[in-house]
């Protein structure tokens, strides 16, 4: 039979097959291409998965090993071994514990941390190099957990003290990382996991990729693979290889690629039939099958074309009718998820903002009330995400409920939602409204035997008195809802004026790293007189940082700014380096006097603190010594740590200074434990001591405390001469002020204390002026 094309019926029967090839290739290769990366981000899940599994692994086993070691370091026997220096009773305990526990490792150290006894699983002779950092931190923390290298073999190993009641030993047991916790975290995650020590490129230990049935796999199987270091020191390295094999990952995408083809396959050969003999006899009604089909395809959804008593047209004409059902309920299904929330159910941000636009267009007066779930950081962190995404349900449903039909409430992001309220109420009103929706949704949740009380921050912004576009009146939700947690949740209505100091915050914040990096930060100094020999003796150093579009911004303003956005310590590591620069540049022109830093509370509670202070402390000679000037408010904060810290610099050579002294939450007892070396009496009490009794008292009191416990005093913002002779006379042993000098850039500074020497004498002479009487 000679094929036409021109002819409707060939063109009928090509359009047909064509048509269905065309579906059926589209699908495949979408249906493919999604299978195949869904396989692929659940072995990166799965990859994730393990390694979290093998935390959760060392872990326990930590936990495990420091239970025995607590047990053996409480048993009287093993003391009074030790105590005897009956090393083979030490041996035998310590085998006895250890096997007890499974340890491939045991030692015993003196409390100096020199190896006494040692019973390892193996013939090698230990030495404490290998456990030096465990210690350290046993030292600090009581006790302590780490990995170490032993033998060119990874052990994790826990020590702890024996105290009898004094430190008499150090008691040590590790485990052995071997093939045993691969084939463990391997059957329980199906991810092959190989441990590996190397020295450079030189690998020296391998466990082998283990894989879920205790099986070594080969390498190269590996189709997917992460590579973490889990311990690296004196050249050597352990890390653990996580990898999934193509096998693994790809098997049930390959057996959908086989049954996608069968299908195809058939497909192919059923519709080319099918395409045939409607071409032969049912031209007419495939034309209008094909008028429905294309209707659909735009999106047309009406009745399927009769029958006509053709047992295949009826086929045909159900399978449309079912397509068109099957499309009608993807649409309604896409569309929704296009529009709400897929955890809770509400509309989403772009609904939400839709609304809130065709409302402000219809000059509505709409109030904006956002509402955000208070510490819910620590609730997802306390109990993960997925009871976190449970806690979101329920306080979705709570504002569902308490809002009426006559709300728009949608979650817009993360833990904040937004209801969009349309009346001409006042403030009262509105509070008493948002009191009434607050009140169910922070009534206290239970999940899995655990309460949780929940508190919302509310800001509360209203269109238009507070916004005339929608930008502004969703940023100034923002802005208002932070200020309701700074109030503890309490409810806030914006107020004109934020939105401007909002933004200069966020342009000083980042603007910080610019700035130090720019050179638009400068250090000036302001000098420190020995009153007792009117000598330079110390200069503070003080931050300025003049803004190329904000100008000159206080040092208050952006020290507080970089605290809480955590950039402090940048700040403090330029105010370091920038420091050591003008010492070296000092020294180098003959002047050798000392330099103050201030410190503030979030950097006395880092332990990278003495890391951070330390090339300025070795730098420093004996005549110019650092002093770093702390308040007593800042002490408060974390007092455990803030002292740690304090004492750790004071070792090193550095005095500690309170800062502001009197204004704070004064304690002797505080002030016992820190041991500082200066008192700084705070400059409101100095600018009119002269003639305020009051002031005078607390002056005296302040420096006859700091005499008596050893300290010296210094006095900051002396700004006349009657407050200089008063001081003077009073025996505080340091000036500071605007009398004195103001601060000056570094390179002033020599000139300025050259000069200061030379007129010392008249210093001295009118210091010696008799004071005069009140």
């Amino acid at each position: 039979m000679t094929l036409r094309p021109r002819t409707f019926r060939n063109q009928l029967m090509i359009a047909l097959l064509g048509f269905v090839l065309l579906a059926e290739l589209t699908v495949t290769i979408a249906i493919l291409h999604r299978t195949y990366n869904q396989r692929v981000s659940q072995a990166h899940d799965t990859l994730q998965v393990a390694n979290r599994v093998l935390d959760r692994v060392l872990n326990l086993r930590a936990e495990q090993l420091l239970a025995t070691v607590s047990i053996l370091t409480s048993d009287y026997g093993f003391k009074s071994a030790i105590a005897t220096q009956d090393e083979p009773t030490q041996r035998t305990v310590l085998r006895n514990f250890g096997d007890r526990a499974h340890a491939d490792l045991a030692t015993l150290a003196a409390p100096s941390g020199e190896l006494t006894t040692q019973v390892p699983r193996t013939d090698a002779d230990l030495s404490i190099e290998p456990f030096n950092n465990v210690l350290e931190r046993a030292r600090r923390l009581g006790r302590a957990s780490g990995l170490v290298m032993v033998d060119e073999r990874p052990y994790q190993y826990v020590i702890a003290p024996v105290n009898a009641p004094r430190l008499i030993a150090w008691v040590g047991m590790g485990f052995l990382v071997d093939a045993n916790i691969a084939r463990n975290v391997a059957s329980v995650t199906g991810v092959n996991v190989n441990f590996i020590v190397h020295e450079g490129e030189r690998e020296l230990f391998s466990t082998g990729p283990q894989n879920q049935h205790g099986d070594v796999s080969p390498e190269g199987d590996a189709f997917l693979s992460e590579r973490h270091t889990l311990f690296d020191a004196d050249g050597r390295q352990l890390d653990v290889a996580l990898s999934l094999s193509r096998q693994t990952v790809l098997s049930p995408y390959y057996d959908l690629a086989s049954s996608l083809s069968l299908v195809f396959v058939v497909t192919i050969g059923f519709s080319a039939l099918v395409a045939i003999a409607l071409a032969r006899r049912l031209s007419q009604p495939v034309r209008e099958l094909s008028e429905f089909a294309e209707s659909v395809a735009a999106g047309q959804y009406h009745e399927t074309p009769g029958a006509q008593g053709i047992g295949e047209f009826d086929v045909l004409s159900d399978a449309l009718n079912d397509m068109q059902i099957a499309v009608r309920q993807r649409e309604n299904r896409i569309r929704h998820q296009a529009t709400h929330d897929a955890l809770t159910g509400l509309p989403n941000r772009n609904v939400v903002r839709d609304v809130l636009y065709r409302q402000m267009n219809d000059g509505a007066r709409v109030t904006l009330v956002r509402f955000a779930l208070h510490g819910f950081s620590r609730i997802n962190s306390a109990l993960g995400y997925k009871l976190g995404d449970e806690v979101l349900k329920t306080v979705a449903g709570r504002l569902k409920n308490a809002c009426t039909m006559a709300h728009t409430l949608g979650r817009i992001e993360g833990n904040d939602f937004l209801a969009l309220i349309e009346c001409s109420a006042d403030d009262d009103e509105i509070d008493a409204l948002v009191d009434r929706i607050r009140a169910p949704v922070e009534q206290p949740l239970y999940l899995q035997h655990t309460s949780i009380q929940l508190l919302l921050d509310i800001g509360v912004v209203r269109v238009p008195e507070h916004a005339n576009d929608i930008e502004s009146a969703w940023r100034r939700t923002v802005i208002a809802r932070d200020a309701s947690r700074q109030r503890r949740c309490a409810t806030f209505l914006y107020q004109p004026g934020m939105d401007e100091a909002h933004q200069r915050e966020l342009t000083i914040i980042q603007g910080i790293v610019p700035g130090i990096e720019q050179g638009e930060m400068s250090l000036v100094y302001q000098p420190k007189m020995a009153l007792a020999s009117a000598r330079i003796v110390q200069a503070e150093a003080l931050a300025r940082w003049n803004h190329p579009t904000l100008g000159p911004i206080s040092p208050d303003e952006f020290i507080q700014l970089a605290e809480r956005s955590g950039q402090i310590r940048l700040v403090t590591e330029w105010v370091v380096k920038q420091v050591c620069r003008d010492l070296a540049h000092w020294h180098a022109n003959g002047l050798s006097i000392g330099v103050a830093i201030n410190l503030s509370a979030d950097e006395i509670a880092q332990s990278e603190l003495e890391a951070t202070l330390a090339p300025l402390l070795e730098q420093c000679r004996t005549s110019e010594k650092i002093t770093l000037e702390v308040t007593e408010s800042a002490l408060l904060r974390d007092p455990q740590t803030a002292l740690q810290n304090l004492r750790a610099l004071q070792a090193r050579g550095a005095r500690i200074s309170v800062d502001d002294f009197g204004t704070g939450y004064s304690s002797l007892a505080q002030l016992k434990r820190l041991a500082p070396d200066e008192l700084k009496i705070d400059k409101s009490f100095v600018f009119g001591l002269a003639e305020t009794p009051a002031d005078q008292f607390i002056v005296d009191l302040i420096i006859d405390l700091g005499h008596k416990l050893g300290l010296e005093v210094v006095a900051e913002g002396i700004e006349n001469a009657a407050s200089w002779r008063y001081l003077t006379h009073g025996g505080a042993d340091l000036m500071q002020g605007y009398f004195l000098s103001r601060p000056m850039p570094a390179d002033a500074m020599i000139a300025w204390v050259s000069e200061h020497d030379a007129n010392r004498a008249r210093w001295l002479d009118h210091a010696s002026d008799p004071q005069p009487q009140q």
